[in-house]
C-alpha cells in the first residue's frame, strides 16, 4: 500500500511539472506571436457619427486580427518569428521575397496608427478641436495653412485625390514644418530605419511591443536599384522618419510622387517643387486616416461615401495627442516660446 502510494505521489509530481511546462511553453509562444492591441476607448459605442460600432469593430477588430493571424502564419517557423511587427517591417523591407510580411506587418502598424489618431467625441462639443487651441500646433498650422479649416480642406482633398487605397498623414520634419504626405496600398511613414527616438518609442508603444536593438550594420536597408546614374541615399533615421530622396515606403510597389497634396493637371512643375522646398529630409508622421473602401463602405456612407467619410473624421481627431506628439520633435527654439 505504500509503495503504491509512493508511485501515486511520483506520478501526481511529474503531472505537475509537466503542467508547469507545458504552461511555460504555451506562454512563450504566445509572446513570439503578434498580438492585437486594445483600443484605449470601448469599440462597442462607436466613434460618434464617424464609424458605427459595426465599422469600427471590423476595422479595429476583424481587419487588424486578420492581417496579425496572417502574418503570424507567414512568419512561423522563419527568422522573423520572434519579431515585433516593427523589426518585421524593418527586415521585409530589405527583402524582396518577403513581400507578404512586410504588407502584413507594415498594413498593421498603419491600421494601429491610425486608430490610435481617434478617439470618441465629447459629449459636451462636436470635436476635439478644443484641445488645439493655443497649442504649439495650432500656431503652425494657422502659419502653414492660414487657418484649421483650410489645413482640413487641404488634408481632404489629399485623401480625395487618391484612387487607390492607402494612407494620407499629418507630417512635420525637425524645423516644426508640417506638410501632406500620401502612403499607397501598405506604404508607411511610421518606419525606415530602427534608430529610436522619443517619436518612435511612443509609437513602439501603440503597437505594444517591445523593439530588440539592432547592430548598425543592420540599421540601414539594402539600396533598390533605380534607373538613375547616382545611387540612392541612404534612409533617413530615426525610425518614425522618411527620406524624401529615398525609396517608396512600400519598396514592392512601382514608384509614386509623394507630393503633399495630389498632383492635379493644373499644379505646375513649380508649385510642385514648392511643398518639398519647406521640408526637411526627415519626416515624422502626426496623424493618418485610412484611405480604404471597405472603411467608408461598411460605416453606410456608400461606395462613393468618401467625401462625407473625412467630413465626420475631424469629429473624432485626438488633437491633445497629436500636440503632445509635435512638442516631442518641435524644435528647441519653438519649445521654448511656448
Amino acid at each position: 500500500m505504500f509503495s503504491v502510494c509512493l508511485r501515486l505521489a511520483a506520478n501526481t509530481s511529474r503531472a505537475s511539472r509537466l503542467a508547469t511546462v507545458c504552461r511555460q511553453a504555451r506562454q512563450v509562444q504566445s509572446r513570439a506571436l503578434h498580438r492585437r492591441r486594445e483600443l484605449s476607448y470601448p469599440i462597442e459605442e462607436g466613434l460618434g457619427t464617424f464609424l458605427p460600432p459595426h465599422t469600427l469593430k471590423m476595422i479595429a477588430e476583424d481587419y487588424q486580427q486578420g492581417l496579425l493571424d496572417r502574418l503570424n502564419d507567414q512568419v512561423r517557423g522563419t527568422a522573423l518569428e520572434s519579431k515585433s511587427v516593427v523589426q518585421t517591417v524593418i527586415e521585409a523591407a530589405r527583402d524582396p521575397n518577403k513581400v507578404l510580411e512586410f504588407n502584413y506587418a507594415s498594413e498593421a502598424l498603419n491600421n494601429s496608427f491610425f486608430l490610435e489618431c481617434v478617439k470618441p467625441p465629447p459629449t459636451n462639443a462636436t470635436s476635439h478641436e478644443h484641445a488645439l487651441q493655443g497649442q504649439l500646433l495650432d500656431l503652425r498650422l494657422r502659419y502653414h495653412w492660414g487657418s484649421l479649416a483650410h489645413f482640413q480642406s487641404s488634408f481632404s482633398a489629399a485623401v480625395l485625390g487618391m484612387f487607390s487605397s492607402g494612407w494620407v498623414w499629418l507630417v512635420t520634419d525637425k524645423q516644426g514644418q508640417l506638410g501632406i504626405v500620401p502612403t499607397f496600398g501598405t506604404g508607411t511613414l511610421l518606419v525606415r530605419s530602427s534608430k529610436q527616438s522619443e517619436t518612435f518609442l511612443e509609437w513602439q508603444r501603440i503597437v505594444g511591443e517591445p523593439v530588440l536593438p539592432y547592430s548598425e550594420n543592420e540599421l540601414h536597408p539594402h539600396p533598390f536599384p533605380s534607373p538613375s546614374s547616382g545611387s540612392p541615399p541612404p534612409p533617413s533615421s530615426p525610425a518614425s522618419g522618411v527620406s524624401l530622396n529615398s525609396p517608396p515606403p512600400n519598396p514592392h510597389q512601382p514608384a509614386r510622387s509623394m507630393s503633399s497634396h495630389p498632383k492635379p493637371d493644373r499644379l505646375n512643375e513649380a508649385d510642385h517643387d514648392k511643398v518639398f522646398a519647406r521640408l526637411g529630409d526627415v519626416l515624422y508622421p502626426l496623424l493618418c486616416v485610412s484611405v480604404h473602401e471597405h472603411a467608408w463602405v461598411s460605416a453606410g456612407y456608400g461606395v462613393w461615401g468618401k467625401e462625407e467619410y473625412m467630413k465626420r473624421f475631424w469629429s473624432v481627431v485626438d488633437w491633445s495627442k497629436i500636440c503632445q506628439m509635435y512638442k516631442k520633435v518641435a524644435p528647441p527654439s519653438d519649445r521654448s516660446n511656448r
